[in-house]
């Protein structure tokens, strides 16, 4: 019997395998794409026919009705966001394909940690009837690893981020985004400390409006590209002024001559 699972990854496999074919033809024989839609569609049929015998992971009730799950297993299903996180790692990978660089593995690490997350959840969802302490023993197994990756992926994120806007504004203006930034992390913390009953709820808007707005940042820096830097004798690096990446005199100023001042 074709459950419901099944019939979409049959669905996908059938548009997947049409979109080769117009891409081929639409791109004028460009094998590369028509080839990502064609081993899409052979996972979609995998998966598929996976669907129909695991029968989407329902059990069979008593009274002889098959597909329909009991509530005690439908009661021990945890909320997961690894469908959707799969998804955007299959687009990221699709991209990096296309356009080539870092994105690519950047795609497969994010199918990797789905298929991880996915299976340790899918275990502890079966683990006993009670989904609380499902709940507890995916936590004991994925915390120990999932706090220090994401802290350090944080980390990262605003080095880069914040490396980036300083190299892309003048350096005056580094400087004072630089001391802005410092004086606004001193000033937060001092408020935390002198009011500890400050909710969660507004540090975590704080926090997550002050990551999105270095994220973006960063983002239309590294767009923008880094300020302009001239290398002196020496190895000395300046911010290049008007007119010396010629070896032209800014204006208004004379330009140089001969020996002693005077011209050949």
């Amino acid at each position: 019997m074709i459950t419901a699972g099944s019939r979409f990854w049959f669905a996908l496999a059938g548009l997947s395998v049409v979109g080769a074919v117009v891409y081929f033809v639409g791109s004028g024989n460009e094998k590369y794409g028509a080839l990502v839609l064609v081993f899409a569609a052979v996972a979609a049929v995998i998966l598929g026919v996976a669907a129909v015998a695991l029968r989407d992971g329902n059990v069979v009730v008593a009274d002889g009705e098959r597909g329909a799950p009991t509530a005690a297993i439908a009661a021990t299903r945890l909320p997961a966001i690894w469908p959707a996180l799969g998804a955007l790692g299959a687009g990221v990978v699709v991209v990096g394909l296309a356009a080539g660089g870092a994105l690519l593995y950047v795609g497969f690490g994010i199918l990797a940690v789905t298929l991880v997350e996915w299976m340790v959840q899918a275990w502890a969802e079966r683990s006993t009837s009670d989904p609380t302490v499902n709940q507890a023993l995916r936590n004991r197994i994925m915390y120990p690893i999932e706090f220090p990756a994401l802290a350090a992926i944080g980390v990262a994120i605003v080095v880069l981020s914040f490396s980036r806007v300083l190299l892309a504004v003048p350096r005056t203006g580094s400087t004072v985004i630089a001391i802005v930034v410092a004086s606004l992390i001193l000033g937060t913390a001092v408020l935390i400390s002198a009011r500890p009953r400050v909710s969660s709820s507004l540090l975590t808007a704080v926090v997550v409006l002050g990551a999105i707005a270095l994220l973006g940042g960063g983002i239309v820096s590294a767009v923008a590209g880094e300020r302009h830097f001239e290398v002196h004798e020496g190895g000395h690096e300046e911010e290049a002024t008007p007119g010396d990446s010629e070896g032209n005199a800014p204006e208004g100023a004379e330009p140089a001559t001969g020996a002693g001042g005077h011209g050949g």
